[in-house]
């Protein structure tokens, strides 16, 4: 393999990667958001420490996804 068919493989996984994590990291957030405002509803059978900590878990987790296919994105236009 040579380093153009890397460099190729690279990009194309680059442009698969990119919007895999803002979708994603959206759908966390959005979940992380569920978990924490159902419970205070009542209509969750887990305690609210729980619900709270996973929920804030996915939050993170998600609004680092998105960061970073922001980043992977704001790197590629200034090339």
């Amino acid at each position: 393999m040579s380093y153009g068919e890397s460099n190729e493989r690279q990009r194309s996984r680059s442009g698969f990667r990119t919007p895999l994590d803002i979708g994603m990291g959206v759908f966390y957030i959005a979940i992380g958001l569920v978990i924490m405002i159902t419970k205070a509803f009542g209509t969750m059978s887990i305690p609210p420490v729980i619900s709270y900590v996973l929920g804030g878990m996915m939050v993170v987790g998600g609004g680092f996804r998105f960061y970073r296919g922001l980043q992977d994105i704001l790197q590629n236009r200034k090339k």
